[in-house]
C-alpha cells in the first residue's frame, strides 16, 4: 500500500483519522507494507506522530530520499548539484519575476524571507536573497518556487519552454508552487527504488494519490486510485477512483480488498 500523505490519506488538517488508522492497521497485520510516498522531508513525515508507528517505509521529496522512520535513517536517492539549482533558478526567475525559492536540503530547508509568513516549521531558515539561499544550502534535494499571485498550473505555463536542465517539475494545481527534483526522481522513481530492494513488482503495488505530483506513481503502480477530489492529471493516470481524504477514501478501499472485494471503490 503506498499512500501520497496530504489531501490523499490525511483528512483535512493533516489529521490521521481514526477509521484510517485502523484501515493500515488491519493491512499491516495481514502482511502487506505500508509506505508514505510524500512531497515532505523526513521531518516533516517525523511530526505524524500517529502514523509512523504504521510505516514501514517513506519515500520523501517527490521520490529524491528513502526514509525509515523506525530508525531515523536517511537515505539520499538522487540530489540536484548546487550549480544546476543555480541555473534553473536564474531561468525560472526570468519567467516568474515575482517568484521567491527555498532549498531542501533533506534534513531542513533553506528560503527566501517572503516565505516566513507562510511557514511556521522550525527546519526552515531564512536568508535575505535567493544567491544568499545557495550560498548556505550544502545539498539540494528539491527545489522550491512560489508565486503568490499565480497557480500552479500558471507557473508550469509560465516555465515550459526554459530551460529547467532536465529536473524533473511538478505543480500543485491553483496552489501557487513549483516543485523542482533531480533528473529522474520522482514518485514513481523512489517507490520503485524501494521496492525493487525487497522484490516487489508493480503488479503487487496499490497506490493512492491526488496531485500531479502523483501521476508517475499511479501511473506505475499495478492498481492505482485517484482521490474523489483528485486533480484531473492524477484522475487520468490512475486505474480506479476512491472517495475525498475527508470521507477516509485510502480506507474504503483497503477495508474492500481486505474483506475480499477485488472491485474496491472502483
Amino acid at each position: 500500500m503506498a499512500s501520497d500523505l496530504d489531501g490523499t490519506l490525511l483528512a483535512p488538517g493533516g489529521v490521521l483519522s481514526e477509521r484510517t488508522r485502523d484501515a493500515l492497521a488491519a493491512a499491516r497485520a495481514e502482511g502487506l507494507a505500508v509506505v508514505a510516498v510524500t512531497a515532505r522531508t523526513p521531518y516533516g513525515v517525523d511530526v505524524l506522530t500517529d502514523l509512523l508507528p504504521l510505516l514501514d517505509g517513506a519515500i520523501c521529496a517527490n521520490g529524491a530520499i528513502d526514509y525509515a522512520p523506525a530508525t531515523g535513517r536517511i537515505r539520499v536517492l538522487r540530489s540536484i548539484r548546487l550549480g544546476a539549482a543555480r541555473r534553473v533558478a536564474a531561468a525560472v526567475a526570468e519567467r516568474l519575476p515575482d517568484a521567491v525559492f527555498a532549498v531542501e536540503t533533506g534534513t531542513g530547508i533553506i528560503g527566501e524571507e517572503a516565505y516566513r509568513p507562510l511557514v511556521g516549521s522550525t527546519n526552515w531558515d531564512f536568508a535575505a536573497t535567493v544567491d544568499a539561499v545557495f550560498k548556505r544550502a550544502k545539498r539540494a534535494v528539491k527545489l522550491k518556487v512560489y508565486c503568490a499571485e499565480r497557480t500552479g498550473e500558471e507557473m508550469a505555463a509560465a516555465v515550459a519552454t526554459a530551460d529547467l536542465g532536465g529536473l524533473s517539475m511538478c505543480h500543485w494545481g491553483d496552489f501557487g508552487m513549483l516543485d523542482f527534483n533531480a533528473r529522474g526522481a520522482d514518485k514513481a522513481f523512489g517507490l520503485a527504488s524501494w521496492c525493487k530492494e525487497r522484490r516487489i513488482g508493480p503488479d503487487e503495488v496499490v497506490a493512492f494519490g491526488d496531485m500531479p505530483n502523483d501521476v508517475p506513481m499511479l501511473a506505475w503502480a499495478g492498481r492505482s486510485y485517484a482521490m474523489g477530489d483528485a486533480h484531473p492529471e492524477a484522475v487520468e493516470a490512475a486505474t480506479d477512483r476512491t472517495a475525498t481524504s475527508a470521507q477516509d477514501g485510502v480506507a474504503q478501499v483497503i477495508e474492500a480488498l481486505l474483506a475480499g472485494d477485488t472491485a474496491a471503490a472502483a
